[in-house]
């Protein structure tokens, strides 16, 4: 029973990620990525992208705050994966955001993260430039579709929300669960439950402020069905829990670690960027009141550690 229940991880996975067909592919050789059957990865509206400075972006009175609802209860049998391509941690309770000019109500599939080798890149969205050390993305599907594998194919089947995340001064324990977990999943195809968490305590405290534009998923196939959500806010983990994540490893003979597995940022072709926030009128030091808040809010839950 316990083998059938890792092969069916494995195929579900594979269409969450949208690994095309049955092809294997890697980080190593992306350029191969256009080549596989079913793949969007050499289209004109591709993720990530880097996004141009703030006075660049179109300010949209329509980005509105987010309503999330499920978000403060605890998931429900949440799972965590090492996929060969990356972290991913799935749940399945009933986590859902609307509002933010999404046009429909997205359900929580699962989240998972994108890292580099040292802490000078490992994001695969860059603002103006600058590369983190690593990102997190949260992936919703359309409520109007039966579920995340009919919805990824559909032009407003699914909705990103991505998290830069920047090295702290201090373990950030609201991603404890996560970390400690790592040790029992090195390998490919290693699987195992989690302690029970709220979504909402991984996210920043600020989520008005964000980037949008349209693009795609980030794996091959590389499906242009992706209603992308940026925050303005970064997410901190400290040094050491980072190099936990490059602990582990793609394959399962552990031959190679997991490092570097992310996309580099594709052309915009012309696609707008839009901003919730205007920039003329928005003036006041957010991202340190932010970060300050961080810090406190780490030491508060050092109990934790």
């Amino acid at each position: 029973m316990k083998g059938i229940l890792v092969l069916f991880t494995i195929f579900e996975h594979a269409l969450l990620s949208n690994a095309a067909g049955h092809e294997a592919w890697n980080y190593t050789d992306q350029g191969a990525w256009s080549s596989m059957t079913g793949s969007q990865c050499s289209g004109t509206s591709q993720s990530p992208i880097n996004f141009p400075p703030m006075v660049e972006m179109v300010y949209s009175e329509n980005l509105k705050p987010f309503s999330l609802t499920g978000y403060d209860q605890l998931v429900t049998s949440p799972t965590i994966e090492n996929n060969g391509h990356s972290v991913t941690v799935k749940f399945t309770n009933e986590a859902h955001v609307s509002g933010g000019d999404l046009g429909s109500k997205f359900k929580a599939a699962q989240f998972h993260f994108h890292w580099g080798n040292d802490n000078n890149r490992g994001s695969e969205h860059t603002y103006n430039g600058k590369t983190y050390p690593a990102e997190l993305h949260v992936v919703h599907y359309n409520t109007k579709y039966a579920d995340i594998n009919e919805a990824v194919s559909k032009p407003d089947g699914l909705a990103v929300l991505g998290f830069f995340i920047e090295v702290g001064p201090i373990h950030n324990c609201n991603f404890g669960p996560v970390i400690d977990t790592l040790k029992n999943i090195p390998d490919k195809g290693n699987s195992t439950s989690l302690t029970p968490f709220k979504l909402r305590h991984i996210l920043p405290m600020q989520l008005r402020d964000y980037y949008r534009y349209m693009g795609s998923l980030t794996t091959p196939p590389c499906s242009e069905t992706v209603k992308w959500t940026v925050f303005r806010d970064r997410l901190y983990m400290s040094e050491e829990q980072l190099q936990e994540f490059r602990k582990i490893y793609f394959d399962s003979s552990k031959t190679k670690l997991m490092v570097d597995n992310w996309r580099p940022p594709q052309p915009r072709n012309g696609r707008k960027v839009y901003i919730s926030f205007d920039v003329k009128a928005n003036s006041s030091p957010v991202h340190l009141f932010n970060f300050i808040l961080a810090i406190v809010i780490f030491c508060v839950q050092l109990l934790c550690v």
